[in-house]
């Protein structure tokens, strides 16, 4: 090999040395620029992301990367955020429900220390015992509430006897639409299967027939109906109390009131308790307002 030839040689691979260790020395650059930029997303609170404008693919796919797991972090933070806030916001409105019978519980322990009266210590006694059930109540469903608002709430599903379930939840309110002089009318087939929980679809039932006798103004109605595509919809139709307009499309938020100045002793939450449970059982819910009456339709899948 000839000195001009070697010289030759030398002179490329003296290039391509140089070369590569510019390219090198820029890929390190490049990566302590992202590793730069991580580090100050991780110890601040900001909406920055990853910028890098490179020619290299494979640092340009890492930084998409690294901003994909940013936002899908933030997402979480945030619903986990509003999800404490919406709990934290609901206790704080309950705690003043809870007020309302505790206060009065005082003013009738009062009244039934002061008098000897028979008649009257049996109606005040009445009076503490209906507020002790209405805190009781207001309680539980506090407790439930923040139950199934946890991100992390399941519920175990396994076939269930739907239409019994219903019926058997139904029958036990019969005294109370009794008193109130409604009249039900039930239609529902027999033998109807689901995927569920049986504690939960009765306590959606409890809830929907509670709704009904605080806020309903007469007749009601549930029907339980198998539907194509192997489906049951389940519909509890009541007639509103005059003067209530509750809005459908807000009827399962949490803490809504069809009318705030009303003070039933009701919570508020417990549709927004039935929607959570519907759709933990893989069900849809929907309200309807029209013609005075209040309708709920819920959809399961049948076995």
């Amino acid at each position: 090999m000839s000195e001009s030839t070697m010289v030759v040689i030398i002179v490329l691979l003296s290039a391509v040395a140089v070369a590569m260790a510019l390219i090198l020395i820029s890929l390190l650059s490049q990566m302590k620029s992202i590793r730069s930029q991580v580090h100050f997303i991780s110890r601040n609170d900001t909406n920055k992301r990853i910028s890098f404008y490179g020619k290299s693919r494979s640092f340009r796919r890492l930084a998409k990367d690294i901003n994909e797991i940013i936002d899908s972090y933030d997402e979480r933070h945030d619903k986990i955020l509003r999800e404490d806030k919406e709990i934290k916001d609901t206790l704080t409105n309950m705690s003043h429900d809870i007020r309302t019978p505790l206060t009065s519980l005082k003013g009738y322990f009062e009244l039934l220390d002061q008098t000897d009266d028979p008649e009257e210590r049996k109606k005040y006694t009445n009076i503490i015992y209906g507020r002790i059930e209405s805190l009781s109540e207001i309680l539980e469903t506090m407790f439930l509430y923040t139950k199934v608002s946890n991100v992390n709430f399941k519920i175990s599903i396994d076939p269930i006897e739907c239409s019994k379930i219903i019926l058997e939840t139904m029958f036990e309110y019969y005294d109370d639409f009794q008193e109130k002089g409604y009249d039900v009318d039930i239609d529902v087939d027999e033998g109807i299967r689901i995927l569920g929980n049986e504690q939960s679809l009765k306590r959606i039932m409890q809830n929907l027939i509670r709704n009904s006798l605080v806020h309903g103004g007469g007749d009601v109605k549930l029907s339980v109906k198998p539907e194509e595509g192997k489906k049951v919809k389940i519909i509890l139709d009541n007639l509103l109390e005059e003067g209530q307009n509750p809005d459908p499309n807000r009827v399962f938020d949490r803490y809504y009131k069809g009318d705030a100045s009303r003070h039933t002793g009701s919570s508020g939450v417990g549709l927004s308790v039935v929607k959570k449970l519907v759709e933990s059982m893989n069900g849809d819910i929907t309200a309807f307002v029209g013609d005075g009456r209040f309708r709920i339709e819920m959809t399961f899948k049948t076995i």
